[in-house]
């Protein structure tokens, strides 16, 4: 009998300090946290990341509450530890999150911080994990009025929830974050950064079909997740819905760069762009690759590639994304030069874009404006290869300007609809590029559209292959082509009648190669408005 009452008391004892917090874990409570949801609790917590950081690092222990807090501090080796149930919320209260001067680039100087829920600069080893929740409680603090919403530079005045900067060795796992004042998380010139498994729901207008900004009275600008001049970077298996871009990487920085970076097997949607390189694009972005992610309710582009601000984008790859629901391009990629300069720094450097491949792409109720890949004269885009696309567009133009009519605009905000409500085509624009591949591309509409499948101007060495795509009778051809050098079309077909496979503009036309191509459902096989570079069609085994 005394045996078994020692057993079950040794048991009571393990099952009892199992239940507590180990050894390296600072538990908030311990410091004098209530845990209400009423009573600030920003010093206790505080002081235990302090003395956390002080013995050298732990875990300090969010549990069984609802905390609220200002900004808090984050610090070497201290992991931030939420747990299931718990909730670190934000006051209502803008004093409650102060500025402070920080060396690190933003819109409009070197020595503004702007607010932000959690803060870190210059740290190392530092986490942000568990399965609770932090509540930014945006539009409480929106509300306030403290500056009038989207417009720059407003939106900085109202907290983000994390706001990280040149530190590594950077852990975001698990967490809920709900309800931004403005850009959810932003991490600038951090290294050695994983984001796992997060999920993000910060999205004033929750209908995609009604008018985004215009909608809603107050916009917050609510990013789901920037980098900003960021290096060795994992982001996978995060749910993110944002108001403004859901996963967006930038610079502020003309000397630094985002590289080395991984985006796989989230579901994203979106008030902007779903997945977005750009707008602030000051330095370099290079070897960054997109796969398995599914972007869906998207008011802007489902991916967007840019270069506006004088960066170089090089050895980009997007591979397995499914895109639903986009209201405007379902495949962005620009170059201009708008050149912004962000903080203190002045210098602009020579733009590039060039060796991008965007492949195995699927896309359905996608916006009628079409897609488009663009540089500017002087300027070409380089390399880009779309391979195993399937789009399938809302369609319905009847009339759309010309490729010759459409404006350069080398200076404006880039974004799909920069060129007006309708491209020259419902699939892709193509305008100054220099080795172009398009590869098992099959493009087709709901609503009867009038306009070619792909329209391209100024372009060299373009490829397009295995294209299969919708046309009507009254689509004057399924391929327009103006001032276009050394272009191949091979084993392409279009998939209803149509009066012209292939129609060809411009002076500097020349050099066309149709190859292997099925034109039973055309008319003709090709049209020219100058004879001479009719003179240089080359057609090879070509079924009519």
């Amino acid at each position: 009998m005394m045996k078994s009452i020692s057993l079950l008391f040794a048991l009571c004892l393990a099952a009892n300090a199992s239940a507590q917090p180990g050894k390296g874990t600072w538990d908030v409570f311990a410091h004098g946290a209530k845990g209400d949801g009423q009573a600030m609790d920003t010093r206790a917590i505080q002081k235990a990341i302090d003395q956390c950081h002080a013995a050298g690092g732990g875990k300090v222990y969010l549990h069984n509450g609802r905390f609220l807090s200002g900004t808090l501090y984050l610090k070497s080796n201290v992991a931030l530890h939420i747990e299931a149930g718990a909730v670190l919320l934000g006051s209502g209260n803008a004093d409650d999150y102060p500025d402070a001067a920080s060396v690190y680039p933003t819109y409009v100087s070197d020595t503004m911080t702007s607010k932000a829920f959690i803060y870190a600069e210059n740290v190392k080893n530092i986490a942000i994990e568990g399965r609770g929740t932090i509540d930014g409680r945006g539009d409480v603090i929106d509300k306030r009025g403290l500056k009038d919403a989207y417009l720059f530079p407003s939106f900085m005045y109202r907290p983000r929830i994390i706001h990280i900067r040149g530190s590594e060795h950077v852990r975001v796992k698990d967490i809920t974050l709900f309800n931004s004042g403005s850009w959810v998380q932003t991490y600038q010139q951090c290294t050695d950064l994983i984001i796992d498994g997060i999920t993000v729901d910060s999205r004033e207008n929750k209908d995609v079909e009604q008018k985004n900004r215009e909608h809603t009275a107050r916009h917050r600008n609510t990013d789901g997740l920037d980098l900003v001049d960021c290096e060795k970077v994992r982001i996978s298996n995060c749910m993110i819905n944002s108001g403004d871009d859901a996963i967006c990487l930038k610079s502020f920085s003309p000397d630094k760069a985002c590289r080395d970076i991984t985006i796989s097997n989230c579901i994203v949607s979106a008030g902007a762009s779903g997945i977005k390189i750009g707008t602030e694009t000051a330095g370099a972005f290079e070897d960054i690759t997109v796969q398995n992610c599914v972007v869906y309710d998207t008011w802007g582009e489902g991916i967007a590639i840019m270069t506006a601000d004088g960066a170089r984008i090089e050895r980009v790859i997007i591979s397995g994304i499914s895109l639903r629901n986009i209201k405007r391009s379902g495949i962005f990629v620009r170059l201009n030069t708008r050149n912004r300069t962000y903080g203190s720094n002045s210098a602009v450097n020579k733009p590039h874009l060039r060796d991008i491949i965007i492949e195995n792409i699927q896309g359905s109720r996608l916006a009628s404006l079409g897609c488009s890949v663009t540089g500017i004269e002087g300027l070409p885009l380089e390399n880009i290869v779309l391979s195993n696309i399937n789009l399938a567009f809302e369609g319905g133009v009847k009339s759309a300007p010309a490729v010759s009519e459409i404006p350069e605009k080398q200076n404006a905000y880039p974004a799909g609809a920069m060129f007006g409500p309708a491209l020259p085509a419902y699939g892709f624009f193509i305008r100054h590029v220099n080795g172009m591949t398009l590869d098992n591309v099959r493009l087709k509409f709901s609503s009867e559209d009038t306009r070619p499948a792909i329209a391209c101007s100024n372009t060299e060495a373009l490829v397009i292959r295995q294209l299969k795509a919708q046309g009507t009778t009254a689509t004057k051809a399924l391929i327009h082509l103006e001032n276009t050098k050394n272009t191949l079309i091979s084993e392409s077909r279009s998939l209803s009648p149509i009066p012209v496979f292939t129609a060809v503009e411009g002076n500097r036309s020349h050099n066309l190669v149709l190859m292997n191509n099925d034109l039973s459902n055309s008319e003709q096989k090709v049209v020219f408005s100058d004879p001479a570079a009719k003179a240089s069609l080359k057609e090879f085994n070509n079924i009519e």
